[in-house]
């Protein structure tokens, strides 16, 4: 009897155990996945690389990542989160549906109802330094292409297009989101700050409504930031240009992540994204059987998109000692004289 009331003692603090074990588990596991935590999440993931930065993407939903690569100066680090929380939004304003790869959060629009973009397999192939994913909607046709462009330091930027096609017989109303989950150096909550013109770092979530700056920047810490990243918003000098939206957010992702389109960010995020809206406030139009594609580009250098580079840069002159001392001597020399000259008149 000894023994059986030892062992039913074991067995319920071993089930106890395991019932805890189990519940920690699976709260981590639900962080985990909803921050696409690759470990947790079965992903067919292929890559492309030039060397500088490193572009991850599941060929079964599009979803993509950007890293450093092995010859960057800060390797092997990450830009975008691992992939699964990145994600674009085909806005149909004529059918009242979102269209979001690849999942069904809340529509984010009165009126509207969300439908899952993978619901036909989209299909992805390599374009060699980058990939295509093609995703067969109704009435839609929508493909993104996710190309690194460059071969060096100074160049190299990845180029995110999405060229939206209407196939049905009607001109049909529409729009369009990216949203960009950060980790620059495995941080989170990156902080942001408008360039051309320069801003100051924020990382408090703000909306600019018709940008008129044309890059913006993100970094890992403000004061000691392990390297930069920059983004473009309109203007400069790439081809296929930069296309400018109606509206450009620095959000709280779980807030982004959370709504196919419009959301309501805190005062503050630790969890930070970028989103991208065309056709925001009023739907843009795309005539029967026509396509319109949208560009934006990612780098760590200001350069690969368009800012001025370091050697470009016109330095502010200083005075060397050696200038000061010459400069000295001038004004000795000339007050001299000037005194030789009131001394005489």
């Amino acid at each position: 009897m000894v023994k059986l009331a030892r062992c039913g003692r074991m067995s319920a603090a071993t089930g106890l155990l395991l019932a805890l074990v189990s519940v920690s588990i699976g709260f981590a596991a639900t962080d985990a996945i909803a921050k696409g935590d690759a470990r947790l999440q079965a992903r067919a993931l292929v890559t492309a690389t030039n060397g500088i930065l490193t572009v991850q993407i599941q060929d079964t939903t599009g979803q993509f990542t950007i890293l450093t690569g092995a010859s960057h100066p800060h390797p092997n680090q990450t830009v975008f989160f691992p992939v699964g929380t990145s994600n674009i939004t085909l806005r149909d304003a004529t059918a009242l549906q979102m269209f979001v790869n690849c999942s069904t959060p809340a529509a984010g629009l009165a009126g509207y109802t969300t439908v899952n973009m993978c619901t036909t397999p989209p299909v992805t192939v390599s374009l060699g330094t980058g990939f295509r994913t093609t995703y067969t909607l109704t009435n839609w046709t929508v493909v993104q292409d996710v190309v690194i462009n460059g071969t060096t330091l100074a160049d190299t930027n990845v180029r995110h297009t999405v060229t939206v096609t209407n196939r049905t017989g009607a001109p049909r109303q529409y729009g369009l989101r990216y949203m960009w989950d950060w980790e620059i150096a495995g941080n989170d909550g990156s902080f942001f700050r408008t360039r051309n013109p320069d801003g100051s770092f924020t990382g408090t979530p703000t909306t600019f409504v018709s940008p008129a700056f044309t890059l913006y920047e993100e970094v890992d810490n403000i004061a000691t930031p392990t390297f930069s990243v920059f983004a473009t918003v309109g203007g400069g000098s790439l081809s296929p240009a930069p296309t400018t939206p109606d509206q450009l957010r620095y959000s709280n992702w779980p807030s982004s992540i959370g709504s196919a389109w419009d959301y309501t960010d805190p005062g503050s995020t630790s969890d930070s994204s970028v989103s991208y809206f065309w056709g925001f406030a009023n739907p843009l139009t795309l005539a029967a059987g026509a396509s319109a594609s949208f560009n934006q580009y990612v780098t760590t250098q200001i350069s690969a998109v368009g800012g001025p580079s370091a050697a470009t840069i016109t330095p502010v002159p200083t005075l060397t000692q050696w200038g000061l001392l010459l400069l000295a001597g001038l004004v000795t020399v000339l007050g001299g004289r000037s005194l030789y000259r009131g001394r005489r008149s």
